[in-house]
């Protein structure tokens, strides 16, 4: 008899979303860092909204569990793009969301909500903890987890090739069994990392600057990715014009879906 796969054998989630520690976000940070998916009554939450509704269709239509979230290069806002699309989500109530900062080297999920983070991600990769529930927190409101990350030190690519790393995504697809996971990834092209985790991921979600990224960046990043398929692109940081009536601040975000 074949010995079974330990990544892919199914084993039972660890986060009780009701026994998470909670925080509350304070306002005045969401808004410094342009996270409105969170208050339904926010203007600025409707793209979210729209694009909540696209991303979620693909994700149940191709039974998609864990989600990557990245961009060709940095500023490009994915990770703002992550929260939002995680909170829009969330905000459903019907479906817990845990979406995971694994961009090790500049993550900035845990300052977007103004969280003073003790342990994270890195401490998993590097043994000091073993459960992800040791590092979770939920926001009060909604069943939105967050698995924070801190800037670590030395070679990351190293930290995903080893056997913590399989351990995390071990745990992370026994979550996916009963939420979405949204994996916020380094830029495509700042290293090697966004190739190796991809390899763990159902699919991904590509972030596009408006005005910056370039033709063949895309494609370039694209190929690199391969053979995970790409759900979707999202153009970020576009700058309409007057007739412009769905806005993000000053800017508009919309997202295109590929078959």
């Amino acid at each position: 008899m074949a010995e079974a796969d330990p990544m892919t054998t199914p084993r039972e989630a660890l986060l009780d979303y009701t026994a998470l520690p909670t925080f509350t976000p304070d306002a005045a940070v969401l808004e410094e860092h342009k996270i409105v998916s969170l208050d339904s009554r926010d203007i600025r939450s409707r793209p979210f909204n729209l694009m909540r509704t696209k991303f979620t269709k693909q994700l149940y239509a191709h039974n998609l569990r864990m989600v990557g979230i990245t961009s060709p290069a940095p500023t490009a806002g994915k990770s703002c793009l992550s929260l939002n699309l995680a909170g829009a989500i969330a905000r459903l109530n019907d479906t817990p969301v845990l979406l995971v900062d694994l961009d090790l080297r500049r993550g900035s999920i845990a300052q977007d909500l103004g969280l003073e983070v003790q342990r994270g991600i890195g401490d998993f990769l590097e043994g000091k903890v073993g459960s992800i529930r040791d590092i979770a927190i939920r926001t009060e409101e909604f069943p939105l987890a967050i698995l924070p990350t801190m800037p670590v030190s030395g070679d990351s690519s190293s930290l995903l090739a080893s056997e913590n790393y399989a351990e995390l995504m071990r745990q992370l697809r026994a979550e996916a069994e009963k939420s979405i996971v949204l994996v916020d990834l380094p830029p495509v092209f700042a290293n090697d990392d966004t190739m190796l985790t991809m390899e763990q991921l159902d699919a991904y979600l590509m972030v596009v600057h408006s005005g910056k990224t370039t033709e063949r960046q895309l494609r370039d990043s694209m190929e690199m990715l391969r053979p995970a398929p790409c759900i979707g692109t999202v153009l970020n940081r576009y700058k309409g014009g007057l007739a412009d009536s769905y806005g993000y601040t000053s800017s508009k975000t919309y997202s295109r879906y590929y078959d």
